[in-house]
């Protein structure tokens, strides 16, 4: 039963690490799209929300890969480390959409 509980465990802990991917092709693809935006029309804000989202949804995961994997970091100074990005791309995202467009 035992050999069971960690079969499932490690199969759990696989799927995880392999889901956090999808966040970040889906980032860099927002991301992609934001910036192209910024070039065709130069919208200054365009180009903070594409920033924020490579902050929210493309940084993360690797940093998170070194903190682990290289670095060895305890869970709650790694999960406050994480979130230094994710706020300041929220922070960029926020400001981008509040931001008024100059014609």
């Amino acid at each position: 039963m035992l050999a069971i509980l960690q079969l499932n465990l490690e199969t759990l802990r696989t799927v995880r690490q392999v889901s956090e991917i999808v966040p970040m092709i889906l980032g860099l693809a927002i991301s992609y799209l934001a910036y192209t935006a910024y070039r065709q029309n130069r919208s200054r804000p365009m180009l903070y929300i594409a920033i924020g989202f490579i902050l929210v949804l493309f940084v993360q995961a690797p940093l998170a890969l070194i903190f682990i994997h290289i670095l060895e970091l305890p869970t709650p100074l790694l999960n406050s480390l994480l979130q230094i990005p994710e706020f300041a791309g929220l922070g960029l995202i926020l400001y981008g959409l509040w931001t008024p467009r100059r014609d």
